[in-house]
């Protein structure tokens, strides 16, 4: 399967990009690093011919990556792009990443409306970033609907590498409370690793029409279990099924179900919790 994935230079897109290739895959990359630009539809066109599938990872992935225009221009007009070139080019498929954003309970914007946040949560992202990843899931659904092609929307959390873990770990070490300050994201994360299989699943499994799923840790990196440190935090925040942390006192504020029975996904790698007031390790 020959595959394009756009933004494929960058932090999610370089490692997505070298799983696929040692999956077998034969990978085409589009990068503005290496001069690729999703707003010229004409060269998203040219890149994604002969490919049997694309990945959409190009985006200014923050608030801050650009201004508010700039931002809707690549995210939203690019992924339009995107998806016209898909469909020029006869591909069966478009996994385009979407983002937690898109509920607008990341960085302080609110807290959500309830415990664990599933796909089903309400969208109600207003900055642009956020917002731009809202109305991109939505020109995959109405894509889907007029052409047939099948689109997923991956929604990550953070993604962690290696060094992220690091960085965070000697950041608790330092300054304990920087883990709520100046905002809390409720301990969710994902690793880098497991992100790239659920691209490969998404690629591959024999799904029809248009899903959204969201991509997190089965644990969550926190100090203290889910519900305590959510009883802290978030105490005005309901649980829906406080069953999950009986089970698990440290399962994940972020309910992945739909990857789960969409994808066959399963996050593999996760933060163990910690040992009487030791800090919690660093996976391997």
């Amino acid at each position: 399967m020959r595959v394009l994935v756009t933004g494929d230079q960058g932090r999610v897109g370089a490692p997505v990009a070298g799983f696929l290739r040692a999956c077998g895959y034969e990978v085409a990359g589009f990068d503005r690093v290496s001069g690729g630009d999703v707003l010229d539809l004409a060269a998203v066109s040219r890149a994604a011919r002969g490919c049997t599938a694309i990945v959409h990872l190009a985006a200014l992935a923050h608030d801050t990556a650009g201004s508010p225009e700039q931002i809707m221009a690549v995210n939203v007009l690019g992924t339009w792009h995107v998806l016209l070139a898909a469909e020029a080019a006869g591909a069966g498929r478009v996994v385009c990443f979407s983002s937690m954003q898109v509920f607008g309970i990341a960085e302080g914007e609110r807290l959500p409306g309830y415990f664990p946040v599933d796909d089903a949560h309400p969208r109600r992202a207003m900055r642009p970033y956020g917002l731009s990843k809202r109305l991109a899931e939505d020109l995959c659904e109405g894509f889907t609907a007029r052409t047939g092609i099948a689109t997923v929307c991956l929604r990550p959390v953070a993604v962690w590498d290696q060094a992220q873990y690091r960085r965070v770990a000697d950041q608790w070490a330092a300054r304990p409370q920087s883990e709520w300050e100046p905002f809390w994201e409720y301990g969710a994360f994902v690793d880098i690793r497991d992100v790239a299989a659920a691209v490969r699943l998404a690629l591959t499994v024999p799904a029809r029409g248009h899903h959204r799923t969201l991509l997190c840790a089965a644990g969550i990196a926190a100090t203290a279990p889910s519900l305590e440190i959510a009883g802290r935090l978030a105490p005005a925040v309901p649980v829906t099924d406080p069953g999950r942390y009986r089970a698990d006192p440290w399962a994940a504020l972020i309910d992945c179900t739909v990857a789960t029975t969409t994808l066959g996904w399963q996050p593999v790698h996760t933060w163990p919790p910690p040992s009487g007031a030791q800090a919690r390790a660093v996976p391997s």
